[in-house]
């Protein structure tokens, strides 16, 4: 039987896991979820996954995915992270900061983002991590800038940003897949926007923040495992694949568009093969086989 988003109860959740360079993968599958029929209700998201979920917060549409997609072809490590230069260095290792200084990311941030939370086409969540308790934190109102310079604040190589008086980092530190943060919203369907983790690459990392962005991303991937067992078993989670193998490594900016077309054809094969019957959980994490 053909899939349907008739299928789908509602209220609908679509949930973004971090990813560093492979967020780009979202891009992909959004477009495949989208020209399927699905909308979202609500849209959670941690790290670069609360920066895809704002994005398309404004404006839920095929247009805007594929705007988001100019975004990600275009975006290189430097628009990211900054240069790298010795001063930088002397500064990490004599003044314990940050390997970067979180500047071109705020200046992304305001490129692309929403300015608030107001006037949005779906209830938004961007997840941080309170640096000091480790406590998950889902904003929905406030300064919806600075809520996502803190969701993407990576550990050691952004800096933490203080809010209130409360210091956050990246949100995938406490929740990189926020299926458990979503339940807060009353969702009965969670759509999840997982891009999994780089199981195939041949070379290692070369640099700080390459280094610090590859370990940062297998760590997180194993906070995956059984993190579906604790829901509502009246909830319907479809868990789109992530690309497998996938060769191109977090740090990696220089292949968008191979990454959103993997993501595209993984999700648009999942969802011609779909068949929702009920609740109950269709997809899983990305994994190879069992995983101590």
């Amino acid at each position: 039987m053909a899939f349907s988003p008739a299928d789908l109860p509602r209220p609908i959740a679509f949930v973004f896991s971090g990813g560093v360079s492979l967020g780009a993968v979202q891009v992909g599958m959004l477009r495949a979820v989208l020209e399927s029929g699905n909308r979202p209700d609500h849209l959670l998201g941690s790290s670069a996954g609360a920066l895809n979920a704002a994005f398309l917060a404004k404006d839920i549409s095929i247009r805007r995915v594929e705007e988001l997609g100019r975004i990600w072809r275009n975006l290189r490590k430097e628009d990211v992270f900054g240069r790298f230069t010795p001063r930088r260095l002397f500064h990490v290792v004599f003044r314990r900061i940050s390997l970067a200084s979180g500047e071109a990311l705020e200046r992304l941030i305001a490129a692309h983002a929403p300015l608030s939370y107001e006037g949005l086409q779906a209830t938004l969540g961007v997840v941080a991590t309170d640096y000091f308790t480790g406590k998950t934190e889902v904003f929905t109102s406030g300064d919806l800038r600075r809520h996502l310079l803190a969701s993407v604040a990576i550990p050691v190589v952004f800096p933490p940003v203080t809010i209130g008086s409360v210091l956050y980092v990246d949100g995938s530190v406490s929740a990189h897949v926020p299926i458990v943060p979503a339940q807060r919203f009353g969702p009965r369907t969670l759509v999840v926007f997982d891009v999994g983790f780089a199981c195939h690459i041949r070379e290692c990392p070369c640099g700080f923040v390459d280094n610090a962005l590859h370990a940062f991303s297998l760590m997180l991937h194993r906070q995956v495992t059984g993190l579906l067992s604790g829901l509502d078993p009246e909830t319907t989670v479809l868990y789109l694949p992530a690309p497998c193998p996938q060769d191109v490594p977090a740090y990696d900016f220089s292949r968008g568009e191979a990454l959103i077309r993997v993501g595209y054809d993984a999700a648009s094969s999942f969802l011609a093969r779909l068949d929702v019957t009920g609740p109950g959980v269709y997809g899983s994490p990305h994994s190879h086989g069992k995983e101590p």
